[in-house]
């Protein structure tokens, strides 16, 4: 009875756990609710890229806005460099066409009474063709580097005129790839093997006929172009 009595008094000395206290769960903490406004504004706050921008100084909108009308008077001088000269070229092969033999006769340096006399016939007219086209090939291909290192040089072509422009593009360029290969072969058919030739067989007069009427698309797709940007 004494042990027992002891064991009831050590229970009854402990004290008896309060309603008012929680689990271990329920005092965890959770992080401070000001953590998130805090990241908040540190998102929002701009970019010193972005303050930079803002803080362009007059003179270098003034500078940058120079830039770009430099640049875009080089790509206006260049294009309409380039479609004179691609007119020029057309005119010159023109005139040499009618001398030479093509598929419409024999030309008129066999006929008589050729463009320009004999200047028309001993390779004159011809190598001024020529070099004038040299002339169109590089004048083309300086506007076209420069659209693509500077596209501020670029004119500006609308909506409704894009498709017109891509094509007549694509086109200039691929009789700008062809024709040089095209004149060269029909001037000296013995490039490619043909050395028997002479001027009025088959193959120098049909390809001379071709040469003349791509440089006339090549060029009226060129100047379309021009014409569209502004």
């Amino acid at each position: 009875m004494s042990s027992a009595f002891a064991v009831t008094l050590l229970l009854a000395s402990v004290p008896a756990p309060s309603p008012h206290l929680t689990t271990g769960y329920e005092l965890r903490l959770d992080p401070p609710a000001a953590a998130a406004p805090a990241l908040r504004l540190e998102a929002a706050a701009p970019s010193p890229q972005e303050g930079a921008q803002v803080a362009l100084s007059p003179e270098a909108l003034r500078a940058a806005d120079e830039r770009a009308a430099h640049l875009q008077w080089w790509g206006r001088t260049l294009r309409w460099s380039t479609a004179a000269a691609l007119v020029a070229t057309a005119t010159l092969g023109t005139m040499a066409a009618i001398n030479q033999p093509t598929a419409f006769g024999d030309g008129r340096c066999i006929t008589g009474n050729p463009i320009l006399g004999n200047y028309g016939c001993d390779r004159g007219l011809s190598t001024l063709h020529g070099s004038i086209a040299i002339l169109s090939v590089t004048l083309y291909t300086a506007n076209l580097v420069l659209r693509l290192v500077a596209p501020e040089s670029k004119g500006y072509v609308s909506e409704a005129a894009r498709p017109w422009h891509t094509a007549l593009s694509w086109i200039a360029l691929g009789g700008i790839v062809i024709q040089p290969a095209l004149g060269l072969i029909a001037a000296y058919p013995q490039v490619i093997g043909k050395s028997q030739s002479v001027p009025t067989d088959p193959f120098p007069r049909n390809l001379r006929t071709a040469h003349v009427f791509i440089g006339y698309i090549t060029a009226v797709s060129f100047v379309g172009t021009v014409l569209i940007e502004r």
